[in-house]
């Protein structure tokens, strides 16, 4: 399963032995399968049916994010993609109101980046991507570590544990410039979290949306960006609920835990950080 969406190890079927339990992994390749062979554009209609940032209905507006970055979504996240999306501009639009930056960690494509901006227009209509920053390193996920590993079925049935390799989920900067030429003022950094934070203007932030899948970036994201969220301000971390990435989960609260943060998680799984 691993190897079907990051290109890394892949385990040998198993038997699993009743009262075994289903790792990570197989749970998520069973209800992928459930997926595979659901009526998703039924679904689609009925769940997303109405649902509309400013003039565009959010399907429609999801859609055309995907193909204009060239990114496909697999039938496990039809119907996750676009709520997550929709949350994340909901957010977004409210943190426009607030002065300040505002900082997407974790780009890969561009697709939520491109979302965001084509939101704003319906606020804005002459947005052109002012003073929203796209991070990246733009050469996959970082070296995992323990803090990221998760359990995974062996070939003698056994339970072992693994991460998604190093280089995973990488896309060339090109690929994101192309992604967002209608909106020029986007400023790229590229580079290594946290390193790369020090291209970054001393200011304040409003909105921050992390998408590093990692435990250390994530961590790392966090104490940078927090002490600088102005109020009212928001930070979203997209991988909160994702089982292949338990390092995110478990770097948030840690962070929130050490300084008293509340937060909120999403049914999507993200989880949302609200200065008041």
């Amino acid at each position: 399963m691993l190897k079907d969406i990051f290109g890394g190890r892949r385990y040998a079927a198993a038997a699993r032995q009743p009262g075994q339990e289903l790792s990570p992994s197989e749970i998520r390749k069973r209800t992928a399968s459930a997926h595979a062979g659901a009526p998703l554009d039924r679904h689609l209609e009925i769940a997303l049916g109405g649902l509309r940032i400013g003039e565009h209905d959010l399907r429609t507006l999801s859609d055309s994010c995907l193909a204009d970055s060239d990114s496909k979504v697999p039938p496990l996240k039809a119907l996750h993609r676009p709520l997550a999306s929709f949350f994340l501009a909901r957010y977004f639009l409210h943190a426009m109101a607030l002065g300040g930056e505002f900082a997407e960690c974790g780009v890969f494509r561009g697709t939520s980046a491109l979302f965001l901006c084509r939101a704003a227009k319906t606020r804005i209509p002459g947005y052109a991507g002012e003073g929203l920053h796209l991070i990246d390193s733009f050469e996959g996920i970082s070296q995992p570590s323990d803090e990221d590993a998760f359990d995974a079925r062996g070939k003698d049935g056994s339970l072992v544990r693994t991460t998604v390799p190093q280089g995973a989920l990488s896309a060339p900067v090109d690929v994101v410039r192309q992604s967002m030429r209608d909106f020029p003022k986007v400023r790229m950094h590229q580079g290594w979290i946290p390193g790369v934070f020090q291209q970054l203007p001393d200011t304040q932030w409003a909105f921050v949306h992390i998408d590093v899948d990692l435990f250390d970036p994530t961590r790392d994201c966090l104490e940078y960006f927090f002490p600088r969220l102005n109020p009212g301000g928001v930070i979203v971390c997209d991988d909160y609920g994702s089982p292949l990435f338990p390092g995110a989960r478990r770097a948030w609260d840690q962070f929130c835990e050490a300084n008293g943060v509340p937060f909120v998680m999403l049914d999507t799984g993200q989880s949302v950080i609200l200065n008041v």
